[in-house]
């Protein structure tokens, strides 16, 4: 008997389930700095994880209605297996606020300054901050609760000491900063950074693996790389100026890390306090400080800064300076020729942002420091308020608590005198 061969049906072919789309990347970091005129300027630099690239950045907001793609050079990151792209935004409209869309990652906000003092202006200042969240990050969200403008730090920042083999705290001093100084809105807080001695490879490890460290990377003893590579305006040098507007300029200083406190670096802050005659809020920040809370007084580099730098703020008018190193806080009474006077400097700091609180006079031999006028042990930050023709000065600690305050009139200005 013939036997019947069964035949099997037919079905439509099978199709794979359908797969959600690829999630696009998303930066690892966004740092927001000046590099340009802080009114219609923003330097955007985001950090990207390895075998990810996000090419530009997109921007909308007043004056551009529809998102403006605006590429990102690369920028290599220092011994990290990471890479920077960097955009430098021009044309922006002064004291407006912009949607800033990067990758994957939810919208940010970004403000660019006012040209004139039409409104109060509020920054935070400070230094030796640490990387990680527990002081750095609590300090972060304080002074972002208050909504400043931007925030101004001292030098030594990651406490990376510009060493390979520490890359990681720069990574995760970036990722601080994106993750905790941002405000509720989600604006991105501008960082204007000078250096310290954390951000030098001054290895005094002079062991074989030291020595074959330094052979296969480069590094170079002296050298601040991942400062001067990660922070756009420290490309060219470690001293800088930041002018905002017609009412605001800081100046960045370098306190014997990059370069001499003497010599060239005085000869250009003798000529930057001149071209400044006429701004009437003017602040240096340094890191090593002058006039120390918890270091001896007679320390090398505290001294050069008095009998190099102290004598050209008193003959500028300067009012405050900001001084960090010390890791606690401090206010002097108002100096001017090395003596209290009550139209002298006041000098505020000393570097407590996240690192670990000192005991003030540490190093002082048991005496009183003639100069120290509020003195505190603890981690703070400085909200500093610009509102007509006065500073007021708010000192926080990262809980918020108050523990100074201070208002001082702004300096007699040569109105005549233009900058350069």
């Amino acid at each position: 008997m013939a036997s019947a061969t069964a035949r099997v049906p037919a079905h439509p072919a099978v199709q794979p389930a359908a797969q959600p789309a690829a999630r696009a990347a998303e930066p690892a970091a966004v740092f927001v700095t000046w590099d340009g005129d802080p009114t219609t300027t923003l330097s955007v630099d985001w950090h990207l994880a390895p075998g990810t690239d996000i090419a530009a950045l997109q921007l909308r907001g007043p004056g551009i209605p529809r998102w403006r793609t605006v590429r990102g050079a690369a920028v290599p990151f220092p011994h990290s297996t990471r890479t920077v792209r960097r955009a430098r935004v021009t044309g922006l409209r002064p004291d407006a606020t912009y949607e800033l869309r990067i990758g994957g990652a939810a919208p940010w906000r970004v403000r660019t300054m006012p040209a004139r003092l039409t409104r109060p202006v509020t920054f935070a200042a400070g230094g030796d901050t640490q990387a990680g969240d527990a002081q750095f990050g609590a300090t972060n969200r304080m002074v972002a609760a208050r909504d400043v403008d931007f925030v101004l730090l001292g030098g030594d920042l990651a406490y990376s000491n510009g060493d390979p083999r520490l890359v990681r705290r720069e990574e995760t001093w970036f990722e601080t900063v994106t993750r905790t100084l941002v405000t509720a809105d989600r604006r991105l807080i501008p960082v204007v950074a000078a250096v310290g001695n954390h951000e030098i490879f001054s290895e005094r490890d002079t062991t074989a693996a030291t020595r074959r460290m330094i052979d296969s990377t480069g590094v170079k003893l002296g050298d601040a790389t991942y400062y001067r590579v990660l922070h756009a305006h420290a490309a060219q040098r470690q001293h800088n100026a930041v002018d905002v507007g017609d009412y605001l300029s800081l100046l960045l200083l370098d306190t014997d890390h990059a370069g001499p406190v003497d010599g060239a670096q005085t000869a250009w802050l003798r000529d930057a306090l001149d071209r400044r005659r006429a701004v009437p809020h003017l602040f240096p920040i340094y890191h090593v400080p002058g006039y120390p809370s918890v270091r001896a007084y007679e320390g090398r580099t505290s001294a050069r800064v008095r009998e190099h730098w102290a004598p050209l703020f008193d003959a500028a008018g300067v009012r405050v300076a900001f001084e960090n190193h010390d890791h606690a806080y401090k206010r002097t009474f108002p100096i001017r020729g090395n003596r209290r006077d009550s139209t002298g400097v006041v000098y505020v700091g000393d570097g407590a942002w996240g690192a670990g609180p000192r005991p003030i006079g540490r190093d002082h031999k048991g005496e009183p420091a003639w100069y120290l006028d509020r003195t505190a042990s603890v981690n703070h930050g400085i909200i500093v308020t610009l509102d007509g023709a006065a500073a007021r000065l708010e000192v926080r600690d990262s809980t918020g608590a108050m523990i100074d305050s201070l208002r001082v009139t702004a300096r007699s200005v040569a109105r005549t005198a233009s900058r350069r």
